[in-house]
């Protein structure tokens, strides 16, 4: 069943609502469901065609599998809590024949299909993000250009130097931004801040530099990725997007605004690797990792610092701010 067709009868309410809890098999590093137990059978997904959120933040998963195209909505106990008992609820199902004209009431979604679909159009365009970005999306909260690009200069790096999520640790990227594409970079290669293999300096270029760890300090054969197209800039829409800030957008100012973002992200992920990326290899010393870290106490402020960052001084240390406020 072809996309626009199932969208089409989801927003024209034409699916059996289920609303029952089912078993679900989930595969926590596609993030993704495998199948799930419905009435004695079981439901094989073959493609998961959306990710999106309800309007109350539950998680919903657009699937086609071997029964038919199903919601699955992982839904908390109590929606106050964030850290609570969560379960799976196979909120409805696509009907397969030809959409009828509905011209009475038809079977309604507890959530409206034109909520939903507002609600994710800032997030993602139905035909064309891969599911690894539209998970990166959700995490990062919203898709955008810069996003996209992070996502494309991974998928390279993965595919020239072999980096997966495996094997991440023996690999560090070092990025000349700050910007969003950083947290897409992060999420789909498995370098990150948090393990010492990801770096990023704000120069304001999309430029970043992928290479693997050596046992030398000797400078080591590294893959360069620049942007050299101008296809991530959406100045043009400030003042629009200076209104949506404040709460104050119309309409029409947002739809336009949400198709400018869908329109770069398309070209974004159509665009080849050499109309998008000026692609290079060059000599870099591998950044230094410091090994497990040892804390101490300010013995000013009292709080936990690492002692490699914190001031010897009379016997005791103190962190930087207080040796600062000091002097």
């Amino acid at each position: 069943m072809d996309i626009q067709v199932i969208w089409s009868k989801i927003q024209k309410g034409y699916v059996d609502t289920i609303q029952e809890e089912v078993a679900v098999q989930f595969d926590n590093f596609q993030q993704t469901p495998l199948g799930f137990r419905w009435r004695g059978d079981h439901c094989e997904v073959l493609k998961l065609l959306l990710v999106f959120k309800s309007p109350e933040g539950y998680l919903q998963y657009l699937t086609i599998t071997d029964k038919g195209v199903f919601c699955l909505a992982l839904e908390r106990d109590r929606k106050d809590l964030s850290l609570c008992k969560s379960r799976w609820i196979l909120k409805y199902r696509v009907k397969e024949d030809a959409a009828p004209k509905i011209t009475g009431k038809g079977a309604l979604l507890k959530e409206t299909p034109q909520k939903t679909y507002l609600h994710l159009q800032g997030i993602c365009k139905l035909e064309m993000v891969p599911l690894l970005l539209s998970n990166v999306a959700y995490y990062h909260g919203h898709l955008c250009p810069e996003l996209a690009i992070g996502y494309r200069a991974a998928m390279l790096a993965c595919r020239e130097l072999g980096l997966s999520r495996k094997n991440a640790l023996d690999f560090f990227i070092l990025a000349e931004n700050i910007t969003s594409a950083i947290e897409a970079l992060q999420l789909v290669t498995g370098c990150t801040i948090g393990n010492q293999n990801f770096f990023a300096y704000d120069l304001g270029k999309h430029v970043y530099y992928f290479g693997r760890f050596a046992s030398e300090d000797e400078p080591q054969n590294v893959l360069r990725v620049a942007l050299i197209n101008l296809v991530v800039d959406l100045s043009h829409k400030s003042e629009v997007e200076e209104r949506i800030l404040a709460g104050q957008p119309s309409a029409a100012e947002l739809k336009d605004y949400h198709k400018a973002v869908n329109d770069a992200v398309e070209v974004i992920l159509n665009l080849s690797e050499e109309e998008l990326f000026s692609i290079t290899r060059i000599s870099l010393r591998p950044p230094r990792v410091a090994a497990r870290k040892d804390y101490t106490k300010c013995s000013c402020c009292g709080e936990v610092v690492t002692v490699e960052k914190s001031i010897p001084k009379d016997g005791q240390f103190l962190c930087q701010v207080c040796m600062a406020k000091a002097v």
